[in-house]
């Protein structure tokens, strides 16, 4: 017998990057046709998100499930056993990542107690089982990306800054944490760059955690240069929804991340956007990235501890957590090749722009969840 309905569990209204995959996830299943009731975790809706996405999550849930429900947990597996109010299913699915090469202590007896985990990654699959956790738990099931709101050619308001940005731009988006490796960013952009060539860097940063905004813009500006701050890199922590973001993607020139992603949907909606990326050939990134469709940073051949300020910020990543060694040089590389090489950065985008579409629509993945809910 198959699965008839999903009771998703998740952080749904939220901008960062749980709530983001939470609604892209919504999405494939709706593409599916599968019945979905959410269940919204995590506090009050985020005004960033958007009135239309607000009425969109309220117009798709539903109590008709039918009598074989699937309960989907989506966060991080402490989440799993939370006394949370939910109705009987014949299948309880948790879904998460984790970005280091092991999982946090606890975690693969938490997903054990699943009945399945969905893993964004074959990265992760790898880190996952080798952790502990029961093999035949696991699948991929890769984020979709909603590819009617990223699009080449898509029409948009063009941002202007002041002073304006240079003729060239990179663009990296991040919620500020330890380990998205900003002093590593600007590091290699302030070595690689002078003052006076014609490129700017622009930084839109997400505060969560209990982060201050003037601790996050002290944290970023002890990495830059007083000069060089606002003239040449460019940081926004004010909040955009939705469409504004999708305005900054389009008004920059090329995407850049040094985070040792889980995932990394900002580069995914660049790309989609037939927008150039450049990431790490590490981790989560490998999942859609390639030589074919992307810049890639090129880590060292071994791994390194992960950084201390994380270890003591978060507690998942306390202890003999490693992740890839990430050389200034490498970044430097590749991003000099993304500025100076346009017709590379032209053919790299339209790949990346058929990739994305092709391969991660919410139809695609949509098909994937189908055919685990229909094993249910």
């Amino acid at each position: 017998m198959t699965g008839t309905g999903v009771y998703w569990m998740g952080p749904v209204y939220d901008m960062g990057g749980y709530g983001n995959v939470s609604r892209n996830y919504l999405r494939a299943l709706e593409s599916a046709g599968i019945p979905v009731c959410i269940h919204p975790i995590g506090g009050e809706h985020h005004a960033e998100i958007g009135s239309e996405t607000r009425r969109w999550l309220d117009s798709l849930s539903t109590d008709r499930l039918g009598p074989r429900i699937v309960c989907v947990k989506h966060g991080t597996p402490d989440f799993f056993e939370q006394p949370v109010a939910a109705p009987p299913a014949v299948k309880t699915v948790g879904v998460t990542l984790f970005e280091t090469d092991r999982l946090p202590i606890g975690w693969a007896e938490l997903c054990n107690r699943m009945d399945e985990i969905w893993v964004p990654t074959r990265f992760n699959y790898a880190t996952f089982s080798q952790s502990g956790v029961i093999p035949s738990k696991l699948r991929i099931v890769p984020y979709p990306i909603d590819v009617t709101k990223y699009y080449p050619g898509k029409p948009y308001n063009r941002i202007v800054f002041q002073p304006p940005l240079r003729s060239f731009s990179f663009l990296y988006v991040f919620g500020f944490d330890f380990r998205k490796g900003i002093d590593l960013l600007l590091q290699s952009f302030c070595d690689e760059f002078s003052p006076y060539e014609d490129v700017s860097l622009v930084l839109k940063v997400y505060i969560h955690s209990g982060y201050s905004p003037a601790f996050v813009m002290s944290e970023i500006c002890s990495h830059i240069p007083a000069h060089r701050l606002q003239s040449q890199i460019v940081v926004i922590v004010e909040p955009f929804d939705e469409e504004r973001l999708s305005d900054l993607y389009l008004s920059c020139d090329a995407y850049v991340s040094t985070d040792r992603a889980g995932w990394g949907m900002p580069a995914m909606e660049m790309m989609a956007l037939g927008k150039p990326a450049i990431g790490l050939n590490w981790g989560g990134y490998t999942e859609f990235m390639n030589e074919s469709n992307s810049f890639l940073i090129e880590p060292e051949p071994h791994l390194v501890p992960v950084d201390d300020k994380l270890q003591r910020d978060r507690p998942h990543y306390y202890g003999n957590h490693y992740w890839a060694d990430i050389r200034p040089e490498k970044v430097r590389a590749a991003m000099r090749e993304a500025y100076a090489n346009k017709s590379k950065r032209e053919r790299i985008g339209k790949k990346a722009a058929f990739d994305i579409h092709f391969e991660f629509s919410p139809e695609a993945i949509g098909q994937t969840i189908k055919r685990l809910i229909e094993q249910s």
